[in-house]
């Protein structure tokens, strides 16, 4: 019997289990020992669901872990992400299919001027309102937007400029899942340094460094876009070319750094001189050129040419020193003169030479014969190089004599070109020797044939005879005068004593300080130098008390008008006065009449040179004339 029930029966029956039917107590008994073995099993169930639930916990538990670090993981992928967007230097926003902005970073929200939350609540319409407010061109980043949220195509670069002046450039790029459209991503890369760097090589490349006017390649821009207007308007162009006279003596007596400020301080005073539409530009060096639109005729131009000789009226200061510039102009106008760039400048550029063969601080206009000028200017440069490469000059000297005593003191050579072609005065082809730079070689040969001549004079007949060379004022001012008098006179061992250097006003008077010390290392090395053509230009006693001078020579006008008027007498008589006062003797050449001569003697004159007294002749024929005796 089941052990529960036997003690039942114990407890409520004491223990007499013949009370029940047998029948009964087995069946209690059955459904006592179904019940233990069912408790039994149960228990052995629930000990069985218990363990599979704690392992499914522990499983549950575990997964959990992993997506709890997956999660901390994800999430500081996202903070990286975000942290990466922001350091970056372009702006990022993504926008979904309805034209609603879904992620950004800060670098765009700079640059579209807006919050995060301003961000958040726009939407498409909304964007397309804010951009038309902050950006000079919105319809072209609106239109890209709208092709890329509508087509989804990928946009090209496109470059907007802010209101603020900064530049960005802008792609939008479609965003597409599984063949579903999901919007857009528009990156915005700020390229404002850039913008300004590209701006300031155009700049660069367009105008003049130093004066920051146009350059060479700007002013043809201008000029051909100018004379297609001119052409359908039938309107007067005029080109004109400006050279500054003498500003190379400058540049090399002050040095370069004087030399641009004084480029500058011209460049300014000129453009005030000048309409706001006019153009004016720097070819290079002391080149400029100026372009005229819209001018009714010749007077309206030589208006703005005497406005602009106006503005250099006045010194121009440059530290301690004050200097004096003019310049030579030449105009060439469209359609007298031509209908091409290139060729409107090169006739102006003819004209300015004009003017500085005039006498310069002048302007000339163009016209045929300066063509034909032009080319002769050119024919001559060749002809003169070719003349000392072939030895076609040759020299002759002219014998000075003491008006008291009628003896020879010295002589003074003179050049010659045995120029088969054509018969040439040296007048002639040294000015244009002057003018293309040609002069400094020449006057070398010339120091060179007189350190010869007076090397075989003195050897045959043991006497020094002054010969007096002159030497050009180029030469003078940029030549190396002094290193080739030294080199010369060593060569050919002979004193520098012997050689006297004659030189006009135009050496010296732009920069008397430089000109002294020129003078001083001449001085040093035993030569004498006179100053030619006095009384011609503004050559005042002024000059005299600064140059370390010994001779002035009397310019031959100033000889043949003596008989002209009594005025003439006294102002030539006061210059041989003060200038024995100053201890220099006086030469006075071109005299070709007794009468003047006598005169000349009368006012204490101590030299005369002309044809009266002897005509230039060949070094051999002074030797046997005046020297070998």
């Amino acid at each position: 019997m089941h052990k529960l029930l036997d003690r039942q029966i114990q407890n409520y029956l004491n223990g007499d289990h013949e009370l029940l039917p047998k029948r009964f107590l087995k069946a209690i008994d059955e459904a006592y020992n179904r019940a233990e073995e069912e408790r039994l099993w149960y228990e052995r169930s629930l000990s069985l669901n218990s363990g599979e639930s704690r392992q499914r916990f522990n499983q549950l538990q575990s997964k959990l872990s992993e997506l709890e670090e997956v999660k901390r993981e994800l999430e500081q992928s996202i903070r990286k992400l975000r942290v990466t967007m922001d350091a970056g230097y372009d702006g990022i926003v993504q926008v979904n299919s309805d034209g609603i902005p879904t992620a950004y970073n800060d670098t765009a929200l700079k640059m579209l001027d807006l919050s995060a939350k301003e961000l958040r609540s726009l939407n498409y319409r909304k964007i397309c309102q804010h951009l038309l407010k902050i950006i000079k061109n919105p319809e072209v980043v609106i239109n890209q937007l709208r092709k890329t949220l509508m087509k989804q195509e990928d946009s090209d670069n496109i470059l907007i400029e802010h209101n603020d002046g900064r530049f960005f450039e802008c792609k939008a790029k479609g965003l597409e899942l599984d063949g579903q459209t999901q919007g857009l991503v528009w990156t915005i890369k700020d390229i404002t340094d850039l913008k300004f760097k590209e701006q300031e090589a155009r700049y660069l490349a367009y105008h003049d460094e130093l004066t920051n006017l146009p350059n060479r390649t700007l002013f043809f821009e201008r000029l051909e876009h100018a004379l297609d207007l001119a052409k359908r308007k039938e309107d007067l162009l005029a080109v004109i070319f400006l050279d500054l006279d003498e500003f190379k003596t400058v540049n090399d007596t002050f040095g370069h750094a004087q030399g641009d400020l004084l480029l500058q301080k011209v460049t300014k005073r000129i453009l005030v001189a000048l309409r706001e539409h006019d153009t004016f530009a720097r070819l290079g060096g002391d080149e400029f050129v100026i372009m005229l639109e819209d001018v009714e005729d010749r007077d309206a131009i030589v208006n703005v040419l005497d406005r602009v000789r106006h503005a250099l009226d006045t010194p121009i200061t440059l530290g301690s020193n004050q200097v004096y510039i003019t310049p030579s102009l030449g105009v060439a106008i469209y359609p007298d003169d031509g209908d091409d760039a290139e060729d409107l400048l090169k006739k102006a550029d003819m004209a300015m030479y004009n003017s500085k063969k005039h006498g310069k601080n002048t302007y000339s206009f163009y016209s045929n014969h300066l063509e034909q000028y032009s080319i002769y200017r050119l024919s001559m440069r060749t002809a003169l190089r070719r003349a000392l490469r072939k030895k076609e000059f040759f020299l002759e000297y002219q014998p000075k004599f003491s008006l008291s005593d009628k003896r020879m003191k010295g002589v003074e050579a003179l050049i010659r070109w045995n120029n088969k072609e054509t018969f040439m005065s040296p007048d002639e082809f040294l000015s244009e020797a002057e003018s293309n730079g040609m002069i400094i070689p020449i006057n070398q040969w010339v120091i060179e044939q007189v350190c010869r001549d007076i090397a075989r004079w003195k050897g045959d007949c043991k006497v020094c005879c002054p010969v007096s060379i002159n030497i050009s004022p180029r030469y003078f001012q940029h030549g190396c005068l002094v290193d080739d008098l030294k080199h010369y006179v060593n060569r050919f061992k002979i004193d520098a004593s012997c050689i006297e250097i004659e030189i006009t006003e135009q050496a010296f008077i732009a920069d008397i300080e430089n000109a002294v010390k020129r003078m001083q290392e001449l001085n040093d090395i035993g030569v004498k130098i006179s100053i030619d053509d006095f009384g011609t230009g503004y050559s005042s006693f002024n000059y005299l008390m600064k140059l370390p001078v010994h001779q002035l020579k009397i310019d031959t006008s100033s000889i043949r008008s003596l008989d002209e008027s009594e005025v003439q007498h006294s102002l030539v008589a006061e210059i041989i006065k003060i200038a024995h006062l100053f201890g220099l003797s006086v030469v006075a050449e071109g005299v070709e009449d007794k009468h003047i001569a006598d005169l000349l003697m009368s006012y204490d004159c101590d030299l005369a040179q002309g044809f009266l007294l002897g005509s230039p002749i060949p070094a051999n024929q002074l030797y046997e004339q005046f020297l070998a005796v």
